[in-house]
């Protein structure tokens, strides 16, 4: 084969599209629409138009393949159209939802978007991360029996330690003054009283705060009780770290 034969077919194997190009030529042609046209499907869609709820769902093709291109880098092992099945189906899934929605392109659009990001999060790596949503999964030895007779179990009992005596920390709770009193047992939820974050306890403390006051109050109140604890002697610390 000649050179002119050679660079002829080296340029007829370049103009052949990926199954990437031809898929984003495709939906980079779809028609944008307006503001009053996308209200306008969407209430035909609302109605059961099937041709309307087909237009909502190609409406939102155009974003999801943007953010596939965007998250593509953070995948090693799949691929582009992956991650546009994994949008475009979020999408599909979640049409009737969205029609309840005041915006339903919008969270349309955000449903697929966030799908594309627990996808990556998940599957960056060939081992796949658990999700923080999944039940634990508990597993045991495969040389423990499941059902065990528990009847003719020769152990001894295990042994309970006693409850540590705290009194010597309400005492130098005690000593504090009255606003650090609120705050550590508002939030530490003392003497049976339900906990409350740091962040409630510095609105209601005050009102023209962004939630910040009570953490300055938690730290000050926290280091003076740890010097009155010092002066009832270094063996109270000890005992609390226990």
């Amino acid at each position: 084969m000649s050179g002119h034969q050679k660079r002829r077919s080296y340029l007829a194997i370049r103009d052949i599209p990926t199954n990437e190009e031809i898929y984003r030529n495709e939906v980079r042609c779809l028609p944008r629409l307006t503001l009053d046209e996308e209200q306008e499907i969407v209430n035909r869609a609302r109605e059961g138009d099937k041709e309307a709820r087909e237009q909502v769902i190609t409406s939102c093709l155009t974003y999801v393949e943007f953010i596939a291109k965007r998250y593509e880098r953070y995948l090693h092992h799949d691929d582009y159209l992956d991650l546009v099945g994994i949008g475009s189906l979020a999408v599909v899934e979640n049409l009737e939802r969205a029609l309840l929605n005041d915006n339903p392109g919008g969270w349309l659009r955000s449903r697929g978007k966030y799908a594309i990001i627990h996808y990556c999060f998940t599957r960056a790596n060939l081992i796949v991360r658990p999700d923080h949503k999944a039940q634990p999964v508990y597993t045991t030895s495969l040389d423990q029996p499941g059902y065990s007779n528990t009847l003719n179990d020769t152990k001894a009992p295990v042994m309970v330690a006693d409850r540590p005596d705290y009194t010597y920390l309400y005492q130098a709770l005690e000593q504090l003054p009255r606003h650090y009193q609120t705050v550590l047992i508002s939030h530490y939820g003392l003497f049976d009283s339900q906990p409350e974050s740091l962040y409630s306890l510095s609105r209601r403390m005050k009102e023209n705060v962004k939630g910040s006051a009570a953490y300055l109050t938690e730290y000050r109140a926290l280091r003076r009780l740890r010097q009155q604890l010092r002066k009832g002697g270094p063996g109270n610390l000890n005992a609390l770290a226990r």
